[in-house]
């Protein structure tokens, strides 16, 4: 059995792998999609990077329809990222309203469901997704509730063994980051220095700007973990 982690080369999915990496020395292989958001670019040589460093072999999926379809500030340079701070990731109206900015319509029904196809391709496994307590608040797809209706479509949509895993469902991203840590000193590797955050690309690989929401939550889920934050911040 085979693990596919789907790896934006972000934290969430960084820590995900880390996990299938942990766990047996099954093969992983990692997917990182190029749907023509704005940091495709830095997430794909995060993801890179990340997985040579694990030995996992990596590939990279192209949906350029994604971008084509619109209707999110990550695929159309028309729209605006909104620019949060620490205090506002509080603020539960704020956030929904930054989560229906940077939606994707249907963006994780379809990388999950070709990242299951390929699971199946190799005889079957898991397909690992780093989906969380933190990011379910507000994103519908990040929910327990959705990854047991997607593994419950599998049952029907496959013919062999394939499973949706979402180790840190119950995690916020403090307790990710500390996790991740773990895991690092457990496997004597370093890859959270590598994962890439941002919605944007700054023009330099691991480059965060360090003012949209997914920095902000990244600096914050740091500080909290009282883990050392490595990252590169314009600001």
């Amino acid at each position: 059995m085979v693990k596919v982690c789907v790896l934006s080369g972000g934290l969430d999915s960084t820590v995900a792998t880390l996990v299938a990496k942990s766990e047996d020395d099954d093969d992983i292989y990692t997917l990182t999609f190029d749907y023509g958001q704005r940091a495709a670019l830095r997430e794909i040589n995060s993801a890179k990077k990340i997985s040579e460093i694990l030995g996992a072999k990596h590939k990279i999926v192209k949906l350029p329809f994604l971008k084509e379809f619109g209707g999110s500030a990550l695929t159309d340079r028309n729209k605006t990222v909104p620019k949060l701070k620490e205090d506002d990731l509080d603020d539960l109206e704020k956030t929904k309203e930054t989560m229906r900015a940077v939606w994707v319509p249907g963006r994780n029904i379809v990388m999950f469901s070709i990242a299951s196809s390929f699971a199946e391709s190799l005889g079957g496994g898991k397909v690992y997704t780093g989906l969380n307590k933190e990011e379910g608040i507000t994103f519908p797809d990040n929910t327990l509730e959705f990854v047991d209706r997607f593994n419950s479509l599998l049952k029907y949509g496959t013919i062999r063994d394939i499973k949706l895993v979402a180790p840190l469902y119950n995690l916020d991203k403090s307790e990710i980051v500390k996790y991740g840590r773990k895991l690092e000193e457990k496997l004597g590797v370093e890859v959270l220095k590598y994962s890439y955050s941002c919605y944007h690309d700054n023009g330099e690989d691991f480059l965060h700007c360090g003012t949209c929401e997914s920095c902000i939550r990244r600096k914050r889920a740091f500080k909290e973990a009282e883990v050392e934050d490595l990252t590169k911040y314009l600001r």
